[in-house]
């Protein structure tokens, strides 16, 4: 199963970096947990649902000009979990300023349809969560 749920992630990144939201949704379980406790500093912590994960992307989107995210690896992980670590880059639409993150998410996977994500601004912490290594 593990390659699957790869396949699934991978399908969900086309379809954001095509700008395509609802083909991303169709791999997203409709009760999706989106995490984002291990930013520092991040004003809320969890969207629940799909509606909460577009909001979150809406207002994410919203902030940045020119955004765009390399997904450099994609990698199963233990307990039908799979790791993509990613880097962003952008210029703040409001202060002009560049940025360039990485980063990474832990999606989690049941039937086919990812039922969590959890998004680290540390990598090594992501893959020390899912017990892998760079």
């Amino acid at each position: 199963m593990s390659q699957e749920n790869v396949q699934v992630v991978r399908e969900g990144w086309e379809a954001w970096r095509r700008g395509d939201l609802p083909g991303l949704f169709r791999h997203l379980d409709p009760e999706v947990v989106w995490d984002t406790s291990n930013f520092h500093d991040w004003p809320e912590s969890t969207y629940h649902g799909i509606e909460g994960v577009e909001r979150f992307l809406r207002e994410w989107l919203a902030v940045w000009d020119g955004l765009e995210i390399d997904v450099e690896d994609v990698r199963a992980a233990p307990n039908e979990r799979v790791v993509s670590l990613i880097v962003q880059r952008g210029t703040g639409r409001s202060s002009g300023l560049s940025m360039e993150m990485e980063s990474a998410q832990v999606a989690t996977l049941r039937n086919g349809k990812v039922t969590r994500i959890d998004n680290y601004e540390d990598r090594a912490e992501a893959l020390a969560a899912v017990a892998l290594s760079e």
